[in-house]
């Protein structure tokens, strides 16, 4: 019995790791190939797997990057988690949310949000999972900012849409990002202050 309750844990141990394995080399082409060349192949060849492990595990690309979905988030979180250690060195939180985009697993998100608009199965895990990851960031960052107003909420769900736009216009170029960040600070600031102040 032992023996077989070994053989079982060994097993499942193996394929767990599989599993992750598929998983970041799904992450990974999806931020260095884009969603088109992500196909089941590709990740096979970049995952060093056959094709009937990998089919075992996951029998078809959609049911793929929907758990890839998940592993993303996770992978946004341990960051998210990382940079908020950095807080405590830095005048202001925004730098610590503008980080959680600076990052090449934005561009993978950003390449599946592109592939949702028209995969309802691939939309409803993105949206769940980037619900969990917002509220993560939140409860790291915002909640955190000493004397914060009942303002920081909006201002927070503001600065988090201007991040998204903003990193997905310095795909195509760099050439503004700096000074707009120092802008959005001065704004962030200001807002703060004011509704401080009432």
């Amino acid at each position: 019995m032992a023996r077989t309750e070994g053989r079982q844990h060994s097993d499942a141990a193996r394929s767990h790791q599989t599993r992750e394995r598929i998983l970041r080399a799904a992450v990974d082409c999806l931020i260095e190939d884009g969603y088109a060349a992500t196909s089941i192949g590709a990740i096979q060849a970049r995952a060093e797997v056959s094709r009937g492990a990998l089919l075992h595990q996951y029998p078809n690309k959609a049911h793929l990057l929907v758990d890839a979905v998940r592993h993303l988030t996770d992978q946004q979180m341990r960051e998210a988690a990382d940079n908020a250690e950095m807080k405590a060195t830095e005048e202001d939180w925004t730098d610590t949310l503008w980080r959680s985009f600076a990052t090449p697993l934005f561009g993978a998100v950003l390449e599946l949000w592109v592939a949702a608009r028209t995969d309802t199965e691939l939309r409803e895990a993105l949206l769940r999972h980037q619900r969990e990851l917002h509220d993560n960031i939140h409860a790291t960052i915002v909640s955190n900012v000493e004397g914060a107003p009942e303002d920081i909420d909006m201002v927070f769900e503001m600065t988090l849409t201007y991040f998204r736009g903003l990193a997905l216009t310095t795909i195509l170029s760099t050439n503004h990002r700096d000074k707009l960040l120092a802008d959005w600070r001065r704004t962030v600031r200001t807002m703060l202050t004011a509704a401080t102040s009432q």
